[in-house]
């Protein structure tokens, strides 16, 4: 019986030995993951977007009259004042067509004249009774024809006058003149593109944000608060102005899902030249920001997920929000808190409910 109860107590000994070795060596196998506590901090979210840069004012020079280019004025490239003369189209057929009417004109002004003079007779002749009423209304209206043909006459004048101006092509408003396709000698038609016109010392850098954004936007009343906006050139180099945000389009481009803003930029040097190309890039302060570097995240199935280490050093999948990207970190919206423990890298390793080493400063900690 002795013996019995010797063995039975071994026996337990044995168990209880067995099993605290078990968790020893599980807490030595436990995988060493460093850790890091979520904080919050200010940060500046940067969104970039690809700008298309076009003139404040960019208009095409057409001719309106047709004739033989006489003079040219400008040169490509250079910066004209508004009314400066640009191009003189041959306007001699115009001028003999002006002298024909302008004849036509004074002829009408003698026909008025004579039938004003022959009224006025049979007016003081028909107040005597020696002339008919008839033939007085007669005279009136041959007056009035008179006067109806002068009326034409002057416009045909005046139709003539606007074409000889259209010769003489002058700048709408201050700008850079662009290609000039011809030469002096060439012959011009109605509407042919002598130039382009571009007003550079503002322009517009437009750009499209998804549709998705700008609700995001609206929803946190963040439209337009912007802490500063710069344009990155094709060189790479950083305009020395801001940009100023504008008003966008009124509706939502079908086609893509997005919408389209414009900013404008002080070009007083003339730069930017209208039709080039570059870079917007947003600037936006977040304050009190719950900040987490990126390679502490994986995706499962589009979602995002954090290892959370708790107080047993135990770790819990758990799924978060991400409100903006940065450079390396993510900005969190939602699944974390202050304080918050979570595995830093070596998510790959981990499953749910696995309990780890801290690895901190070199030494490697365990729970207790």
């Amino acid at each position: 019986m002795k013996k019995k109860y010797i063995v039975l107590v071994l026996l337990l000994t044995g168990i209880t030995l067995s099993c605290k070795d078990s968790d020893s060596k599980k807490m030595i196998d436990g995988k060493v993951a460093p850790v890091i506590a979520v904080k919050q901090r200010d940060t500046v979210i940067q969104n970039s977007f690809v700008a298309d840069i076009q003139a404040k004012k960019n208009i095409e020079i057409r001719s309106r009259a047709s004739g033989i280019m006489e003079q040219i004025f400008v040169n490509e490239g250079q910066f004209v004042r508004k009314g400066q003369r640009l191009f003189k189209t041959n306007d001699a057929e115009l001028r003999m067509e002006l002298n024909k009417v302008a004849a036509s004109l004074k002829q009408a002004d003698a026909d008025i004249r004579i039938a004003q003079i022959e009224v006025s007779q049979l007016q003081a002749l028909h107040t005597k009774d020696f002339v008919a009423t008839n033939e007085l209304d007669l005279a009136k209206a041959k007056l009035a024809s008179a006067r109806a043909k002068r009326a034409y006459v002057n416009a045909e004048l005046n139709a003539v006058q606007q074409k000889i101006s259209f010769t003489n092509i002058v700048a709408p408003f201050d700008g850079v003149i662009d290609v000039i396709p011809f030469k002096e000698g060439s012959l011009i038609e109605n509407g042919t593109l002598l130039t382009t016109l571009s007003q550079l010392n503002e322009v517009y850098a437009y750009f499209s944000i998804p549709e998705n954004m700008y609700f995001e936007l609206l929803a946190h009343d963040k439209m337009g608060k912007h802490q500063k906006i710069e344009l990155i050139l094709p060189n790479q180099d950083h305009y020395e102005y801001a940009g100023t945000l504008k008003t966008a389009e009124g509706e939502i481009d079908p086609e893509n899902g997005s919408i389209r803003y414009k900013v404008l930029f002080p070009n007083p040097k003339q730069l930017i030249k209208h039709g080039t190309s570059g870079k917007l890039v947003i600037s936006e302060k977040e304050e009190n920001a719950l900040i987490i570097p990126q390679k502490s995240t994986f995706s499962i199935q589009d979602k995002t997920y954090v290892f959370v280490v708790d107080k047993s050093l135990k770790v819990k999948m758990t799924n978060i929000e991400i409100a903006s990207t940065l450079s390396d970190s993510y900005i969190v919206s939602k699944g974390l808190k202050i304080g918050d423990k979570i595995v830093l890298e070596g998510t790959q390793s981990l499953r749910d409910g696995d309990v780890i080493k801290i690895k901190s400063n070199n030494k490697i900690l365990t729970s207790r």
